[in-house]
C-alpha cells in the first residue's frame, strides 16, 4: 500500500505534465498561424502594391506591336487624376513614359506641377525622352520655379538630351543663377545638347547660350491639359 508522500508525489507529477501538454498546445496553436500553408485571411481591399504591379503589366504591354496604345494611355491617365498614393502616381508616370501618344505627353508635362517630389523628377525623366517645344518649355518652367534643387537639376538633366537652340535657350537659366550646382549641371547640359566644347568655364558657356536664344512663341507653349 503506498504511503502519503508517494500519492501526493504521483499528483503533482500528473499535474506538472498536465500543465506542460497545455502549454505546448498553445504555443502550437499561436504558431501554426504563421505558418506558410495555413490559410491566410482573404480580403478584398486592392493595395497599393496591387495598382503597382497592374501598372507595370501594362507598361510592359508598350512593347506589343498589337497592343492599344491611346487606350492604354488613357487608361493610366484617368487613373492618376484619383490616386492617393504618390508611389502609384510614380509608377504611373514611369509607365506612361513608355508610350508615344500626345497623352502620355501631356500627363508626364501635368506630372511636373505634382505635390509628390518623386513623382516630378520622373516626370521629368520621361519628357527627357520627347523632343517637342511644350516639353521643353515645361522643363523650363520648372527650373525656373520648383522651389527643390533635385528637381531643378533633373530639368538640366532632361534639357540636356533634348538638343535644340530651346533647350540652350532654357539652360542659359542655370549657368545664370548663383548655386554652384545648378552651374555646374548647367554646363554639362549644354556640352551635351550643343556640341561644343568650352571646357568648365561659367562665363563663356554664359555668353554662348545668350548668343543662342530664340524666342519661344505662344504656340511652342505647353498644353493647358491636365490631369489634376
Amino acid at each position: 500500500m503506498e504511503n502519503e508522500s508517494s500519492h501526493q508525489w504521483r499528483i503533482s507529477r500528473f499535474t506538472l505534465e498536465a500543465v506542460t501538454l497545455g502549454a505546448v498546445a498553445i504555443v502550437t496553436f499561436a504558431g501554426c498561424a504563421s505558418l506558410p500553408w495555413i490559410e491566410q485571411e482573404r480580403t478584398s481591399i486592392i493595395t497599393p502594391r496591387m495598382r503597382i504591379a497592374a501598372i507595370q503589366e501594362i507598361a510592359a504591354r508598350a512593347r506589343d506591336a498589337d497592343a492599344d496604345q491611346q487606350q492604354l494611355t488613357e487608361q493610366l491617365a484617368t487613373q492618376i487624376q484619383t490616386e492617393p498614393d504618390p508611389l502609384v502616381r510614380q509608377a504611373i508616370q514611369e509607365s506612361i513614359s513608355h508610350f508615344s501618344t500626345l497623352l502620355a505627353r501631356d500627363v508626364l508635362i501635368a506630372g511636373l506641377q505634382d505635390d509628390d517630389l518623386e513623382v516630378r523628377l520622373t516626370s521629368c525623366r520621361g519628357l527627357s525622352k520627347r523632343h517637342h517645344p511644350s516639353v521643353i518649355s515645361a522643363l523650363r518652367n520648372t527650373l525656373e520655379n520648383d522651389a527643390d534643387l533635385d528637381a531643378k537639376l533633373a530639368a538640366i538633366d532632361a534639357l540636356g538630351q533634348i538638343k535644340s537652340p530651346q533647350s540652350v535657350a532654357a539652360l542659359s537659366k542655370a549657368v545664370n543663377d548663383r548655386d554652384p550646382a545648378l552651374q555646374y549641371a548647367g554646363v554639362q547640359a549644354l556640352k551635351s545638347v550643343s556640341g561644343q566644347d568650352l571646357g568648365n568655364d561659367v562665363v563663356a558657356w554664359r555668353q554662348y547660350a545668350a548668343s543662342e536664344r530664340p524666342e519661344i512663341s505662344v504656340a511652342e507653349r505647353p498644353s493647358s491639359w491636365s490631369p489634376f
